[in-house]
């Protein structure tokens, strides 16, 4: 058996709810790590992964480490046993390949941890400056180091593909809060809302985080009522405005028409 593992600041710890929940329901032990201090954007924070993760096989041996925001929608299969990552999917190059949202380790994991937690400081990752990244703001964070030391020490790693746009996908993790026939965890990015001030990136949550099909948001802005409620989401129909209901009305944004291109590159 394994204990599911979290982590958060006070800031966040209301985002471990959902998750709590899920293991009561399913009968898992679970643990969320508090920390007492803050990061200075998500790539320090991220960074901070392997030293919970490190931790938590200490304190529990057999962990499944997910973020706090996440979602169990099903039993954990058997065949997700550790050392376990997730894969992106569609593809990326380089270090892109994997997303450490959601790992399963245990004490024989050790050795590739602690070069994990390692790399992470030997080459002050979660010391970037904002504007050190590649090919988008904070892409260069825990999982560039990850893919270092599994590489290095030769790991054989268990692997779950992680979609984040494809409905149809055989992927056991989806990013966002969609979910489908196959779906056992979902990795949502809601909780990003009320920073996002771009439409076209607060239009990339919307279609992450939106459980029916995006595209019926054009029927639900021409409904005669005023404002319309549809999983989860308030829709201002005369000013063209939504926002997910917890961040109602203080964070409504205005609806752009402009499609959005959703890339698993993106954390």
């Amino acid at each position: 058996m394994f204990t599911v593992i979290t982590w958060c600041t006070s800031d966040y710890k209301y985002l471990s709810e959902g998750l709590i929940s899920d293991c009561q329901r399913l009968g898992y032990d679970y643990h969320v790590y508090e920390l007492d201090k803050e990061f200075p954007n998500l790539a320090a924070a991220w960074c901070n992964h392997p030293r919970v993760i490190r931790q938590g096989v200490e304190d529990f041996d057999n962990v499944l480490f997910v973020d706090i925001e996440c979602r169990i929608v099903r039993s954990i299969p058997e065949h997700w046993q550790a050392p376990l990552v997730s894969v992106r999917e569609p593809t990326q190059n380089f270090w892109i390949t994997y997303n450490t949202g959601t790992v399963m380790a245990n004490k024989s994991c050790i050795p590739w941890l602690d070069t994990w937690i390692h790399l992470v400081e030997a080459w002050d990752m979660d010391k970037l400056s904002n504007d050190a990244y590649i090919y988008w703001p904070n892409d260069i964070g825990d999982e560039l180091p990850f893919n270092a030391a599994v590489t290095a020490l030769g790991v054989s790693l268990n692997i779950v593909k992680l979609s984040y746009f494809d409905r149809t996908s055989e992927a056991e993790i989806a990013r966002g809060l969609w979910k489908n026939n196959h779906t056992i965890i979902q990795h949502p990015t809601i909780h990003h809302w009320p920073k996002e001030k771009d439409l076209i990136e607060c239009k990339k949550l919307f279609e992450q985080n939106f459980a029916a099909e995006p595209e019926i948001v054009n029927t639900l802005f021409e409904s005669p009522e005023n404002i319309v409620e549809n999983n989860g989401w308030f829709f201002d129909t005369v000013e063209k405005c939504y926002a997910p209901k917890e961040f109602w009305p203080q964070h409504k944004r205005k609806w752009v028409t402009d499609p959005v291109t959703l890339t698993s590159a993106q954390r």
